[in-house]
């Protein structure tokens, strides 16, 4: 794959790296990536760290980065992520780690584990956000459930969660990490969580019929609202997607108990009345795939802007509730209102991405090119001859808001789609390579203690304060670029092309690690490119 870009930023920045004989200049440039994020969330974690002991540990919501002053503790959402970058950071070390390099494998050997230990930290100490409530849902008369509160609780497993004090979206991001997590611990009980997680956010979905039988659908922003966001939607495609595959791989492994098979769900007919459906014919695997296309489909046709090509943030705000019968009521949200925000469209380009490598919907690939090329006319700036420099575009100030963390949710959809870049309209991977240049201008001129300002271009300015928030959005990136860059470097070196030799059951896997099924269920689906196989990169021609 040609990536002139990549190459000579790479070339250009060789005096500054540990050059290795052996190493590409992708894999040189991946390496130090890894060791800049590791920097940051070091740097991250001594100054915004609030830790009272193993089981009482939170990160602050403001620090300054000179002085020891602090302000917090966060609420679960900034909290999150820190365990995105722990586990974005984990996931490029252990594709570093596959480099026939031995200085590259021992220094990963010498760093993993101090990674590893404090995701595990991380999640043991989301118990201080979970609580008890009971949760009047479209389809379920009131039971106990154990979602993650918003602010953080004086005691662990003790938070307030009625209400609007426990949202959906929060879940959501909750449910996708964990679900990283498991991959790269395998610790069962991060999927199981996770799995829970996901079941809980599907009971907002509304799923009263209108007068012809047609479901209203979307899932409103938390149980204690009426409102149906973007942002309470389109982050659940992809950990739906990924549940999908998890459970097709248990399934196929014959892992799973007839309990953990079935899907207790709890639905309404065209006449609205409630039925169960507890199906091991459908099983886990195929309903989480069904609902990532309802809820894809409910966001496009009902948030979208086709003429901007990025999607409105949400409908509905009286947070008018009603509840009859036990059961929660169909409320009309109205007309989509409020602002097209990164992340929003971010989420969607992502869930695109994983629902056209499972399902090959060539429909996909146009809704993500044009997402892409709406998003870069909405949330970013270029400037200079032919297009010289790019930036997204962020808040004035790192206590002003979210944008920083919202683009770094772009950022990563954009990593996404790359492998289907032939297909679009406007190459994402041109973006991804100027975030990778302003992220090293920040690195080299207006590094203070390892941190970096949002203004990754023209810096600090007069700030002193920063958010965990944003920190760990900039070590999160970091790694996911240097897994593109791994990637990259793979390109040149292909096995051979997939034939009837390779054997029905082997694993196939995307260039960057994630586990698609195996051969003889997916190569008739799978777009032409290249995957591993077999332990080997061979080329894929359905």
């Amino acid at each position: 794959m040609n990536k002139p870009i990549i190459i000579a930023l790479a070339l250009a920045l060789a005096s500054s790296l540990s050059l290795r004989a052996g190493l590409s200049p992708e894999q040189q440039l991946a390496k130090r990536n890894v060791e800049r994020a590791m920097a940051i969330m070091d740097a991250t974690w001594s100054k915004g760290a609030i830790v009272k002991g193993d089981a009482d540990i939170a990160m602050c919501d403001v620090f300054d980065i000179y002085a020891d002053d602090k302000s917090g503790p966060s609420d679960v959402w900034p909290y999150t992520a820190a365990i995105e970058a722990h586990c974005s950071l984990l996931k490029a070390m252990d594709e570093l780690e596959k480099i026939d390099d031995e200085e590259t494998r021992q220094f990963i050997a010498q760093n993993r584990y101090h990674f590893l230990s404090r995701l595990n930290q991380l999640i043991d100490n989301l118990e201080w956000y979970r609580g008890s409530y009971s949760l009047a849902s479209y389809a379920t008369i009131s039971k106990q459930v154990s979602p993650y509160a918003v602010p953080r609780a004086g005691r662990r497993g003790a938070a307030d969660v009625s209400g609007i004090l426990n949202v959906y979206d929060d879940q959501m991001w909750i449910a996708r990490e964990l679900i990283r997590a498991y991959n790269v611990t395998d610790n069962r009980a991060y999927l199981d969580r996770a799995v829970y997680l996901v079941d809980y956010v599907l009971e907002g979905w509304d799923c009263w019929h209108d007068e012809s039988g047609v479901e209203y659908g979307g899932i409103t922003w938390g149980p204690g609202y009426n409102s149906k966001h973007a942002c309470s939607n389109a982050p659940v495609i992809q950990p739906l997607v990924w549940l999908s595959d998890i459970y097709r791989r248990l399934e196929a492994d014959g892992m799973l108990t007839d309990g953990e098979m079935a899907f207790r769900f709890y639905d309404r007919d065209a006449d609205n009345k409630v039925f169960v459906v507890k199906d091991n014919a459908t099983p886990r695997s195929e309903r989480y795939l069904q609902f990532a296309q309802k809820v894809y489909d409910w966001q496009k046709a009902n948030l979208y802007d086709p003429a901007k090509k990025v999607f409105w943030d949400m409908m509905g705000a009286d947070n008018t509730i009603k509840v009859q019968g036990g059961y929660r009521q169909h409320i009309d949200c109205g007309a989509p209102v409020g602002a097209y925000i990164s992340y929003n469209t971010g989420t969607m380009i992502s869930g695109a991405y994983e629902l056209y490598r499972t399902t090959g919907d060539d429909t996909l690939l146009a809704d993500i090119s044009d997402y892409i090329s709406g998003s870069v006319r909405e949330f970013g700036v270029e400037s200079g001859r032919n297009g010289g420099s790019y930036e997204f575009n962020t808040d004035s100030k790192a206590t002003d808001g979210f944008l920083t963390w919202f683009n770094d949710v772009l950022i990563r959809s954009f990593i996404d789609a790359a492998p289907y870049a032939e297909a679009y309209a406007t190459d994402p991977g041109k973006y991804l390579d100027f975030h990778q240049v302003n992220l090293d201008n920040a690195f080299e001129k207006y590094n203070v203690g390892n941190l970096l300002p949002i203004h990754l271009r023209s810096g600090w300015g007069s700030e002193v304060k920063t958010k965990p928030f944003h920190q760990f959005s900039f070590a999160s990136e970091y790694a996911v670029l240097a897994k593109r860059l791994l990637a990259e470097a793979e390109d040149a070196a292909v096995d051979g092309v997939a034939d009837d030799s390779v054997a029905a059951d082997s694993p196939v896997y995307s260039l960057s690690g994630v586990k698609l099924g195996s051969y003889a269920d997916l190569r008739s689906v799978l777009a032409p490119g290249l995957y591993i196989v077999a332990g080997k990169k061979i080329a894929i021609i359905p």
